[in-house]
């Protein structure tokens, strides 16, 4: 009698770590250790633990260790990747590079706008619009060969005036012979001058606007 109320009393203690372990939201190979050595060191004389049942819970074991070592790993990746990334970042201070959003801040000085194209076009115009949506500058464009082109653009608007300060995004339209779109991209050029570091990401600040690295599409020494 002593021996099951023994049995009874680790179990139950065993089950208090279990439950514990589940309330807190975590439970660790430690933890799936315990229960299992409790189980084995408590298991009733008269039934014991089935062989098939205990090389399974062994098997789980194995696992759980396994997915804690591959949790513990891609932690590391993660952090490692956010490091790479940083000094990515921050390597490119100075530098010239080229964004592929099409985004860009307009300060009233000249900038570089320009397009990309798949193939070659027999049409492409590149318009600006500002943030409610409005075409408020229309570039003229003379190259239409496939690869990349810039243009130096004054800031000049529709009504041949300044356009005011403030962020705008660059579109780009390129037709064919038979007036098929083609895919293109439009790209902004600047030099990046800092870089922030957000909760959202690593943006590279220029004269240009801000850009997150992911849009930036080449880089040149000055």
């Amino acid at each position: 009698m002593s021996a099951i109320t023994d049995t009874t009393n680790a179990a139950a203690a065993a089950s208090g770590s279990f439950a514990q372990a589940m309330g807190a939201g975590t439970m660790g190979k430690e933890d799936f250790l315990l229960l299992l050595v409790t189980q084995l060191q408590n298991q009733d004389p008269m039934n014991p633990e089935d062989p098939t049942e205990f090389t399974a819970q062994l098997a789980q074991f194995s696992s759980l260790e396994q997915l804690f070592e591959v949790n513990k790993n891609l932690g590391e990746v993660v952090t490692s990747s956010g490091e790479m990334e940083r000094l990515s970042a921050l390597s490119l201070i100075g530098k010239e590079v080229v964004a592929d959003n099409g985004k860009f801040r307009f300060s009233g000085d000249p900038m570089k706008l320009g397009y990309r194209l798949e193939s070659e076009a027999s049409d492409v115009s590149l318009h600006v619009i500002d943030g409610n949506g409005v075409n408020k500058a229309s570039i003229p464009v003379q190259k239409t060969a496939a690869g990349e082109h810039f243009i130096d653009w004054d800031g000049i608007g529709l009504d041949d005036k300044l356009l005011p300060e403030g962020d705008y995004q660059l579109v780009v339209k390129a037709l064919n012979a038979q007036d098929e779109t083609l895919s293109s991209e439009a790209l902004v050029k600047s030099t990046i001058r800092g870089v922030d570091m957000r909760g959202d990401g690593h943006w590279l600040v220029s004269d240009a606007g801000e850009f997150q690295l992911g849009h930036i599409a080449s880089v040149r020494e000055m």
